[in-house]
Order: structure tokens, then C-alpha cells, then sequence
């Protein structure tokens, strides 16, 4: 593996979209200074010149329409049209949200047809906004149009691949994703994310999909503060028997980046060596199924001090390098009962998915 079959894909203008709130409402901090010091951080490291670059394109309305309703679509632009108002909840109109969720939408199938037609193993999207909350009518959690579905559906109308397994690592729950494939036997949907086991909601482990869906659905619900070793361990004892199991002819990834312990929306107390495991799991996985390999979309991720080196680590992985000693990656004490509950879920998601892998 080298640098060569990995391209990442961005675009200028997608730092145009952006909110005038203030700290500490959510807008604030999906903002144009994410993908600009990720960019400057991926430069200043080498991995710019390293990887092959190429620019988004905006995503067609046909795209939209094999994913969302005619409202949503319809709505999106006319409050863009407008300049301002809330499109969904905490998901709020820019004069340019329109075109700029377009972009980010075309960046993902960009980088799901580079990676379908053999041109490169990998590719990582590194577009704003993000998308994996956007249900099929409705926008929501910062997302409009859910970037990954689209590039998904995209591949399976043009590319005659069928089977996908999603593997989202944000730390919010994918709510639009795994509701768009639910019932869907050929796209496996699982999710690692912060639970909250006081109030429940979306995102429990006993969600497994519906009719010939059934057993597609993968949810890890841990607890919140949880560590570099709970993710390791439902990444090895749930992820990789998961999309073993299930053989997919390509892997997408929700990289949400919003674990990390410094980020100011999440809860979780992961570093980057977490997001270069799972680089390397990934590429391992790809090869181990046969694969065309892995495309990666930006979801959250909202330090933008800690997102570009959280994305070099993942790249670092996928490109099979060793794991980079980054200045995260500092001593963080945990809990033995937070880690003890987090042991707990893991097991119970074991339990309930072991019965939907052959």
C-alpha cells in the first residue's frame, strides 16, 4: 500500500457556508475554520503532497432524489434563497447551504467513483456539511442532505455494486443513515457512538434493522467518556467480525471525529491513536473481504485544532504506516467502573448481532 492509492477530495468553496451564532449555540461550531486548519495541518505533516488531490463536484438533483423527498430538496434551496431559517432542527439556512451541501454531496460520490472504478484503494472527503443526521425528509444535527446515502445509492444506480457496509465512528448516532438503510439487506449500517442510558432514544443495540433488513443493523452504544480501549475492543470484537461476516464490494465511512477527548460537542475520551486504529483495521478489512477498498466522508469533528491531526492519523493508518506518535496522545486516567459498563455493552451487542454473522 502506498500513498499513491489514497486521494483526498475538497473543494474551496466549502468554507463559504457558515452561521453567524455564537458560542456556545451548536452552529457555531460547524464552521469554515474545520476543513481550513485541517487542510493546514495535512499540509504542514506532508501528507498533502503524499496523497493525490481532486475537487468535489455538485452533486445532480437525481443524486438527491434516490435518497430524499422532494420537500427536503425543495425547502433546502428556497430557505438558501432566503438567507436564513431553520431547515430542520439545529439545522439552519445560509445564503449558500444549498450549493454548499451540493458540494459536499458530490464529494462523497467523487470519492465512492474513484474508489468503484479502481482509480485509487482509498479516498477520504474532507467536505462540510456533514450529513449522516439527514433522515429521508428531513434535516437535522447541522446535516441536509445525508452525503453518505447519496454517494451510496449513487453507486449502486451507476457501478453495479450492491453490497456496503457503513462504518460510522462519529460520536453522535447516525439517525438519517441507519433509517435510510433499515430495512435494506445490501447496505450494513454500524455505528459506534456516546449512549445515554438515563433517557435512552436512538442508537440502543436492540435496533438490528426490519424485514429482509434484519441483522444489518449494528449499533454500539457506549457510554459517555469512554476510552481508547472500549473502542478498541468493540472495534475488534464487533466491527471486524461484523463486516467480515457481512462481505461488502466496498466500505464507506461516517469519520466523525467528534470523540476526541478536546472536541466541544462530543463526550468521549478518545486520542488520534483511536482514529489510526481504525485506519487500520479498515484497510485490513478491505483486503481481507475483497473489497474495491474504503471511501471516507467528513461528519463532525469540532476542534479544529485536534481535526486535522485526527485525520492524519486515520490516513497514516489506511496507508498502512505505524501508529504516529501525535501530541494528543497523553496519559487520560479512566474510571474502572466506566470501563467495567462499557465492557457490559460491548458484550451485549456480542450477544444480540453473533446470530446475523456466518
Amino acid at each position: 500500500m502506498s500513498w499513491s492509492d489514497i486521494v483526498l477530495i475538497s473543494h474551496p468553496r466549502s468554507t463559504e457556508h457558515a452561521m453567524p451564532f455564537p458560542r456556545p449555540h451548536l452552529e457555531s461550531f460547524e464552521n469554515p475554520l474545520r476543513v481550513q486548519l485541517a487542510r493546514r495541518h495535512l499540509k504542514e505533516c506532508g501528507l498533502l503532497k503524499a496523497v493525490h488531490e481532486e475537487r468535489s463536484r455538485l452533486a445532480t438533483i437525481d443524486d438527491l432524489r434516490r435518497v430524499h423527498s422532494e420537500y427536503l430538496i425543495h425547502m433546502t434551496r428556497i430557505m438558501s434563497e432566503l438567507g436564513s431559517g431553520e431547515i430542520g432542527e439545529s439545522a439552519y439556512a445560509s445564503p449558500v447551504v444549498y450549493q454548499a451541501a451540493l458540494l459536499a454531496a458530490g464529494g462523497a460520490i467523487r470519492a465512492a467513483e474513484i474508489v468503484a472504478r479502481g482509480e485509487a484503494r482509498h479516498s477520504f472527503a474532507l467536505i462540510r456539511p456533514p450529513g449522516h443526521h439527514a433522515s429521508t425528509s428531513s434535516a437535522m444535527g447541522l446535516c441536509y442532505f445525508n452525503n453518505v446515502a447519496i454517494a451510496i445509492r449513487r453507486l449502486q444506480k451507476k457501478h453495479d455494486i450492491r453490497k456496503v457496509s457503513i462504518i460510522d465512528f462519529d460520536d453522535h448516532f447516525g439517525n438519517g443513515t441507519a433509517e435510510i438503510f433499515y430495512a435494506d439487506p445490501e447496505v450494513q449500517y454500524i455505528s459506534i457512538h456516546e449512549y445515554d442510558y438515563d433517557n435512552y432514544g436512538m442508537g440502543h443495540y436492540a435496533e438490528t434493522g426490519a424485514m429482509k433488513g434484519v441483522g444489518t443493523n449494528t449499533n454500539i452504544p457506549l457510554v459517555d467518556g469512554a476510552s481508547d480501549s472500549a473502542y478498541q475492543k468493540a472495534i475488534e470484537k464487533v466491527i471486524v467480525p461484523a463486516v467480515t461476516s457481512f462481505g461488502p464490494e466496498i466500505i464507506a465511512v461516517s469519520a466523525g471525529f467528534d470523540a476526541h477527548y478536546a472536541d466541544p460537542v462530543g463526550n468521549m475520551n478518545v486520542d488520534s491513536s483511536t482514529f489510526w486504529l481504525l485506519g487500520e483495521r479498515i484497510r485490513e478489512l478491505s483486503d481481507k473481504v475483497d473489497a474495491k477498498g474504503s471511501f471516507w466522508v467528513l461528519e463532525g469533528g469540532y476542534n479544529p485544532f485536534m481535526l486535522g491531526l485526527s485525520i492524519e492519523a486515520s490516513l497514516r493508518g489506511l496507508a498502512g504506516e505505524g501508529m504516529p506518535d501525535l501530541t494528543d496522545q497523553i496519559p487520560r486516567e479512566t474510571p474502572a467502573e466506566l470501563e467495567n459498563a462499557n465492557d457490559q455493552v460491548i458484550e451485549q451487542v456480542v450477544k444480540v448481532m453473533r446470530p446475523y454473522w456466518s
